[in-house]
């Protein structure tokens, strides 16, 4: 599991080292860095799917488009250099990439940093080594760590990433089919969940410790677990004979029959990626989700909070950007009901604040912060503060 990320002279980070968690929460107020921390995640994922033996840094694709590098540079800072780093309990990884042209649509790497734990009997200690933009890449990774097996999981959870953005496709009469036969993703829109469920239905078992019911087969219990969220809820997935689409029934009762996916609302077509893309995970395989309450009413926001922090407590690693207060506090009833540790739970708080970016509450065995900072989900007490005559309107409440 990977334990932190840095990011250096890039987007709107001089220096950024962020704790990581199986859970992972994003919160905070608009255009403040969310997007730019899961961002660095697609840039290395969709560089590595596109051209495993690139050693460029692919700004644009079929994950993220982020313009030039002049884009992804820091524009207060500047520089020639900026860096995406990866640290877990065993190692580091750290890329340097060079900005000098800052019209280029890629940025090239241009020094690798890697740390590895080295663990004796004597103790522990690290050895680091520097590989320079000529070494043998493969995977963003030099051949000499081919052997290392902390270097191979870093390629694989790199390669395998998952990440589902704000803007997933809503109702479709017909759905496409993915672009690989090992590996199930659902796409960065969502758009390939039907094909998901259809390819790898009876392969790919769930884990048994989230399991609803009897049958541990992954349609039926994405099923079970949208029962959860809408009760009566069904699929009914199909191959159109003769093409690369998929159909998708929904209902919302059992009584009713399959309708098309126009006709049972938003809610329905937009969470399904989400549990689908956790239940067909794998253990240290990372998914990264944008606003997974879209759509959602408050109690599904609330339950949405506690499936995610139930699915990182069985080993995927969970990274959310989330402005909905009621998701967090799922994944604090979560943490009380003793379904994941407090200390798998990590919750950032971003400010456009250039000297505290981020601040990072505390979260304890029962599910209290230790702190609230301003503007972090204190807005229905602001607002009820103002109506009942306690302050002007922009006034913030004593927690």
């Amino acid at each position: 599991m990977l334990t932190s990320l840095l990011l250096k002279n890039y987007k709107c980070f001089p220096v950024l080292e962020l704790p990581l968690m199986p859970l992972t929460l994003l919160t905070g107020l608009n255009s403040s860095g969310k997007s730019s921390v899961l961002q660095s995640f697609s840039l290395l994922h969709q560089s590595i799917v596109k051209n495993e033996r690139s050693s460029e840094l692919d700004l644009n694709g079929d994950f993220v488009s982020l313009g030039t590098v002049g884009d992804v540079l820091n524009e207060l800072v500047g520089g020639k250099k900026f860096q995406i780093g990866l640290k877990s309990d065993s190692f580091e990884c750290t890329w340097e990439f060079d900005a000098e042209n800052r019209k280029s649509l890629y940025a090239p790497i241009d020094k690798l940093f890697w740390r590895n734990a080295d663990r004796t009997n004597e103790g522990e200690f690290w050895s680091s080594k520097e590989y320079s933009s000529s070494e043998n890449l493969q995977n963003f990774l030099p051949g000499d760590l081919d052997n290392n097996p902390d270097a191979q999981t870093l390629a694989n959870t790199l390669r395998n990433l998952q990440y589902l953005c704000a803007e997933r496709v809503g109702p479709r009469d017909v759905y496409p089919a993915g672009n690989s036969s090992s590996f199930p993703n659902v796409g960065v829109h969502g758009e390939n969940t039907p094909w998901v469920l259809d390819q790898f239905s009876e392969v790919k078992p769930v884990s048994e410790l989230l399991v609803v019911g009897a049958t541990q087969t992954l349609q039926r219990q994405v099923e079970a677990w949208m029962r959860e969220f809408f009760p009566g809820a069904g699929l009914d997935i199909m191959s159109v004979p003769r093409t690369n689409f998929v159909n998708l029934g929904l209902r919302t009762s059992e009584s009713e029959s399959f309708h098309r996916p126009q006709n049972v609302g938003y809610g329905l077509t937009h969470v399904l990626p989400i549990i689908t893309a956790c239940l067909s995970g794998s253990r240290n395989s990372i998914l990264l989700i944008e606003n997974p309450e879209a759509h959602l009413h408050p109690r599904g926001q609330s339950l949405m909070g506690e499936f995610l922090a139930r699915v990182a407590a069985c080993g995927m690693q969970i990274i959310v950007e989330t402005h909905s207060d009621h998701v967090l506090n799922g994944a604090r009833k979560a943490v009380k009901n003793k379904i994941i540790k407090h200390e798998q739970v990590a919750i950032h708080y971003f400010t456009p604040n250039q000297e505290s970016r981020v601040v990072s509450p505390l979260i304890d065995k029962n599910g209290n912060l230790d702190s609230w900072p301003e503007g972090f989900f204190d807005q229905f007490d602001v607002d009820t503060s103002s109506l009942i005559g306690w302050g002007e309107q922009n006034d913030v409440p004593a927690k």
